[in-house]
């Protein structure tokens, strides 16, 4: 074994000094940074959010330390170049080899059985849900989105699991609605089935979750006074069609067409054929289970938007914190993120918006009262009401009861997606909005 002498070990320690001094110093350059405002991103485009914002400070948060949690949480959330190591890490992880066909992410869940009809001892068993505020909405939106996805061929789908307590909290918010509005506005249910509607009924058997159609027919036979919008039968039906995305949580403009069809049914409106809308079509859309999942088989066959323009009018106006502002019912978003394809429809997720239509003037309305699932529904509307209006659930200012009686709505359209409302955080804010 070589020994050292005293000189050398001297001269080894030295550069180690100065190594841990060098290395400390870097730490140091990166941390300051890394500090920087204007090197830290807002948003991510891969998981296509908004990141932590920096917290506002106050006295309370000071003292209670809860203001140095919070810019903690902003620094580790805004890194420079976030989108670019994500990418390079997702990169790197498949050199690993060849991804797997078939899988289950999530699932963990537990489901509630599926009652035939509302019961008196549900009534009883019923708790108070809390309220969520906005940003706690949006994350209960996205853990039920989130809460159980089966991989298949590079495409996901979302695994519903049915939950009594906001099952009745919905159905309960929605018969108060009929009640109060009953000989002035009509309610309506549209509830969207998960995109696992699609799959073959042994694969659902496989992954397992709660029966849709059961869930909905609960829904639908629980209603007093509430009109049913149906669609999961035609969706069963037509499961071959492109009626989901594939990279995306959302149904598509083709899937909704079956509930607009439904709609007009029961309204006795003579429903548009879809060969004659103007059609936008936006290939290479890439949507929030990429973003969540990163798989190489989504990038690699990514999804296609087709959207379609009333023929009455594309003009609308949004509003945002009271101020109003022009758009496009559906946009041309040609040039726009590959992640932003169903931002086409409608202006994404308003507080509030108006469309009129200026070719009926009989005072007609609908307001629709909707998640993003809404979004691809809502055009295919324009053409049959001289004004049709919308309020996002999370984000809306405004009493659902009070516009209705105020503006003489003349039908109220509740939509969501079936999984979604499965949160009993959501079905509060629901009941909330249609309470007086």
């Amino acid at each position: 074994m070589k020994k050292f002498t005293k000189k050398q070990i001297q001269i080894l320690n030295q550069y180690r000094l100065y190594g841990i001094i060098g290395g400390f110093g870097f730490m140091i350059i990166v941390f300051l940074i890394g500090l920087l405002f204007f090197f830290r991103p807002s948003t991510s485009t891969v998981e296509k959010r908004e990141l932590t914002k920096y917290p506002e400070f106050t006295m309370s948060s000071f003292l209670d330390g809860s203001y140095f949690s919070d810019v903690s949480l902003w620094y580790s959330d805004t890194f420079p170049l976030r989108d670019t190591f994500i990418r390079l890490n997702n990169n790197f992880k498949r050199l690993y080899g060849v991804e797997t066909k078939t899988m289950m992410v999530g699932g963990n869940v537990q489901a509630d059985e599926i009652p035939t009809e509302k019961s008196e001892e549900t009534e009883k068993e019923k708790k108070e849900a809390v309220v969520p505020d906005s940003y706690m909405m949006e994350a209960s939106v996205q853990n039920q989105i989130m809460a159980g996805l089966y991989i298949e061929n590079g495409a996901a789908y979302g695994v519903y699991y049915f939950g009594q307590e906001a099952a009745d909290i919905y159905i309960d918010a929605l018969n108060n609605a009929a009640k109060e509005l009953k000989g002035t506005t009509k309610v309506w249910s549209l509830l969207v089935p998960q995109n696992s509607s699609v799959l073959p009924e042994e694969t659902l058997k496989n992954i397992g979750g709660s029966d849709q159609g059961q869930a909905i027919a609960y829904y639908f036979n629980s209603y007093e006074d509430v009109e049913p919008i149906p669609v999961y039968e035609d969706i069963r039906e037509h499961r071959d069609e492109y009626l989901y995305f594939r990279t995306d949580h959302h149904w598509t403009a083709n899937g909704a067409y079956y509930a607009y069809q439904n709609f007009c049914k029961a309204k006795g409106f003579k429903a548009e054929k879809l060969e004659d809308f103007e059609p936008y079509v936006f290939d290479t859309f890439l949507g929030s289970y990429y973003a969540e999942l990163q798989l190489a088989e989504m990038e690699s066959n990514p999804d296609t938007v087709y959207a379609y323009i009333p023929n009455a009018t594309n003009e609308m106006i949004y509003e945002e914190d009271g101020i109003q502002y022009p758009y496009q019912i559906v946009a041309d978003i040609t040039g726009w993120n590959i992640n932003s394809g169903y931002l086409t429809f409608v202006a994404g997720d308003r507080q509030f918006a108006m469309m009129d239509n200026p070719k009926i003037n009989d005072g007609s309305s609908v307001l629709v009262i909707k998640e993003s699932y809404g979004n691809c529904f809502i055009p295919y509307l324009v053409d049959h009401y001289d004004k049709v209006y919308y309020m996002d659930f999370r984000y809306t200012p405004y009493n659902v009861i009070d516009f209705c009686k105020k503006n003489k709505v003349t039908d109220l359209i509740i939509e969501n997606n079936i999984q979604i409302c499965a949160d009993a955080g959501v079905a509060s804010k629901i009941a909330e909005l249609l309470s007086e």
